[in-house]
């Protein structure tokens, strides 16, 4: 069994999806996929196998939001883990799903490793709860 991560990274900056890449190709452990806006993280997630962590924009380009996203990977990977990330004042974390951890832009690389950890142990905990 492999212990890379498969990551996908979804927001509708380039720049935002570029940094982030870079800082978790540069970590040994994940294999990092990126889509811009959500027809591109429709696209990539058509084309995986296998999805770890899902790191969503909750504000996307296109007709889904990050929300939907997350929705979307649960039920085609139960065990993914959600981050779901904004920069809008207005977004709350109440608003994202149950079984996700909310991070707030700007945020530095450990607080986003920090919140993948965090979203895989409460993906266990979802998964233990639905069998």
């Amino acid at each position: 069994m492999s212990t890379t991560r498969v990551v996908l990274i979804v927001d509708d900056d380039p720049a935002v999806l570029e940094t982030m890449r870079i800082l978790l190709e540069g970590k040994e452990g994940f294999e990092v996929f990126c889509a811009l806006g959500s027809h591109g993280a429709r696209h990539v997630m058509s084309q995986l196998g296998r999805l770890d962590v899902l790191i969503a924009d909750v504000i996307l380009a296109g007709e889904a939001t990050g929300v939907d996203i997350c929705h979307e990977a649960m039920t085609r990977y139960p065990e993914v883990a959600l981050v779901v990330i904004s920069a809008d004042p207005r977004v709350e974390a109440t608003l994202i799903p149950e079984s996700s951890v909310f991070l707030r832009k700007p945020f530095g690389g450990y607080e986003l490793l920090i919140a993948m950890d965090s979203a895989a142990h409460l993906a266990q905990e979802r998964q233990s709860q639905t069998g």
